[in-house]
């Protein structure tokens, strides 16, 4: 029977961090995530931003862990090898809003947050040239950065197994029973032992907590709903530009992402369930809004529509140890600004394990490589890549500019079998003006020859095929 010191419920970000922190500290530990692949829930259609920390309420848990997350960021993403944009951020408003950017000032400062200050027009212009001419006052908070959340969570999962950290995907949690201070953990299939028990799963939170007979958290869902522009645009905005602050958030913002497409949004729709369809009302709504902020955008560059859903607590995380049952944590309502806040509560789950009698060693740590990125060569370093390896030579993906030589990396370095949803959040490919029309083909053609399976065998998410028949003789991929 297999035996971990501590099971992680919940491959997102924060499922990610706890599992990275505890793995580098010497804890076995394992990842279970219901899901074929890590970062496929609130993480992936996340805005990407790290938050500075002036928006969240006075001495809340989101102020306390955001301020301290902002703080870690830089020094995991350099480990990691993954790219953090210090682009700072800015709330901006007419020139009726000074009173509030003055509130969020002073709540910012009593939150530790450094390097606030408020700009007029003429200073920010200098920062955003687009910005509408109803925009007379902004709040610039230096200190905001945005990093791809996916990938970050997929960087830091990769850490943890290279230093000893395991996984469980597609498992379907069935039975929890304590068993001699020890937790059996089941799905009908693979069973397990673990001590401690982190249930980090977000919408599937009181899922864990049902079978463990634990009083149910009370959640409520907010969709989010984005307009993705084509990297064409770029320039439009350098930073995250955010409206005066509502009550139902922090507003729909124009911003732009690591790779360098402008996007806009989130909506904040109330939902009884984990619904991410996109409305056209919502649509409507994204544009109405951001115009208020930004002048010059072409819509007609708009190459995807998408929504993620915020699952929430109350107003403030929700963060409990040794509830009904001992040596079980739970972690849920993480909302904005979760994925600032990430790395801080990962730091504070493991620190109070630690202090309850966790025993940590000092690993040999195994540096994780990150994937190669042929944009960011030289001529000459790429020359001489492709004279080792032809097929770095190779593009596959047109719009983003990645190779057979990148895919097959990743197929390589991978430890479980990938769909092409998970190719995607790893390199883009199939991330850019055409969505995939031209290298969906290409790419289920690579991986149906790398894992020697034929092409209806290779998914696309959810257990989705993307090929249901030939539909010419000796197959749909025959260029003969």
């Amino acid at each position: 029977m297999q035996e971990y010191t501590v099971a992680i419920f919940g491959a997102g970000i924060i499922g990610a961090f706890i599992f990275d922190n505890l793995t580098l500290k010497g804890v076995k530990c394992v990842l279970i995530e219901k899901t074929e692949d890590v970062s496929l829930g609130a993480t992936k259609a996340n805005s990407g931003i790290i938050h500075a920390g002036y928006d969240c309420e006075r001495d809340s848990l989101k102020a306390k862990f955001n301020v301290r997350g902002n703080a870690l960021y830089f020094d995991i993403a350099s480990r990691l090898g993954e790219r953090i944009g210090n682009t700072g951020s800015l709330v901006v408003g007419d020139k009726n809003s000074l009173p509030v950017l003055k509130e969020l000032l002073s709540r910012g400062e009593y939150n530790g947050v450094k390097n606030l200050k408020i700009l007029t027009r003429n200073e920010l212009l200098k920062l955003e040239k687009n910005l509408s001419q109803e925009i007379e006052y902004g709040l610039f908070a230096k200190d905001a950065k945005i990093i791809s959340p996916y990938h970050f969570t997929i960087a830091l999962v990769e850490e943890s197994l290279l230093n000893g950290g395991e996984i469980k995907l597609n498992y379907l949690t069935k039975k929890i029973k304590k068993e001699n201070e020890k937790y059996l953990i089941s799905d009908g299939k693979d069973e397990f032992y673990a001590k401690y028990i982190i249930n980090a799963c977000a919408e599937g939170v009181n899922e864990i907590g049902k079978l463990l007979k634990e009083d149910e958290i009370p959640l409520t869902y907010t969709k989010g709903e984005y307009i993705l522009l084509d990297k064409s645009e770029i320039g439009l905005v350098s930073r995250p530009i955010f409206p005066l602050p509502s009550e139902k958030g922090k507003g729909i913002l124009a911003s732009v992402t690591v790779n360098g497409n402008t996007f806009f949004g989130p909506t904040a729709v109330d939902v009884k369930n984990y619904d991410t369809s996109f409305s056209y009302s919502s649509l409507n709504l994204i544009k109405s809004n951001v115009t208020k902020m930004i002048d010059n955008i072409n819509f007609k560059k708009t190459i995807r529509l998408y929504a993620g859903v915020r699952v929430k607590h109350g107003k403030d995380f929700f963060i409990s140890f040794d509830n009904k049952n001992k040596n079980y944590i739970v972690i849920a309502g993480i909302s904005s600004p979760g994925l600032s806040s990430a790395p801080a509560i990962a730091e504070y789950v493991v620190n109070h394990l630690i202090d309850d009698g966790l025993q940590t060693k000092k690993i040999d740590f195994k540096k994780r490589t990150p994937y190669t990125n042929i944009l960011t060569m030289s001529q000459d370093e790429l020359s001489n890549l492709i004279s080792r390896d032809k097929n770095y030579g190779e593009i596959v993906c047109n719009c983003e500019k990645i190779t057979k030589g990148e895919i097959l990396e990743v197929l390589k370095t991978t430890p479980y079998r990938l769909t092409t949803d998970g190719i995607k959040r790893r390199l883009r490919v199939t991330m850019g003006r055409c969505q995939g029309s031209f290298c969906y083909t290409k790419l289920i053609k690579i991986m149906s020859e790398f894992y020697k399976v034929d092409e209806k065998e290779i998914m696309f998410k959810d257990h989705t095929s993307l090929v249901t028949s030939d539909i010419k003789e000796g197959g749909i991929y025959d260029t003969k």
